[in-house]
């Protein structure tokens, strides 16, 4: 039996580490990548998870993508550290290929109604719970999308 496991190493340490594993006899070396290539594969189930909310009709408003914004600023995916502003956030989902974006402001406003943590959120400008669970919803449907995504390119990745 054999184990996979994906390393990130610095430079410095790249070429001494190989040597290491070369005289190992029990290693294979199934592949090596730049950590631009990591970064793409996170672009890429971004953009998949992205487009498949939009499939499955999830955005209801052009602000649904403020939970999104703010759940990933919350920590909820370790990929990520998080977007400077709403408008950063905007401009990376436009470079990734993500078009028909909603406004800054519409996403600008939902800092100010939001409180607590993922996914214990209220909202100021919700009474019912309907609402406020669409809300949730729209970010638990986000995080199912990115793990499926990501879960496509690891076996895309293992079957090469």
């Amino acid at each position: 039996m054999m184990r996979q496991i994906v390393l990130n190493l610095d430079d410095e340490a790249f070429e001494p580490f190989m040597g290491l594993l070369a005289l190992c006899r029990q290693v294979q070396i199934v592949g090596e990548s730049e950590v631009t290539d990591v970064l793409n594969n996170r672009d890429q189930c971004m953009k998949q998870a992205i487009e498949t909310l939009r499939e499955n009709k999830v955005f209801k408003h052009g602000y649904d993508f403020a939970w999104i914004m703010v759940a990933i600023n919350q920590g909820v995916l370790d990929d990520y550290e998080g977007f400077r502003s709403p408008q950063a956030f905007l401009d990376y989902l436009y470079e990734i290929g993500i078009d028909n974006l909603p406004s800054r402001y519409s996403l600008s406003r939902a800092y100010s109604i939001i409180f607590h943590t993922y996914p214990d959120w209220t909202f100021k400008d919700v009474d019912g719970a309907t609402e406020t669970l669409r809300r949730k919803n729209v970010v638990r449907q986000f995080l199912t999308a990115y793990a499926a995504a990501k879960r496509g390119l690891c076996n895309k990745f293992c079957n090469k």
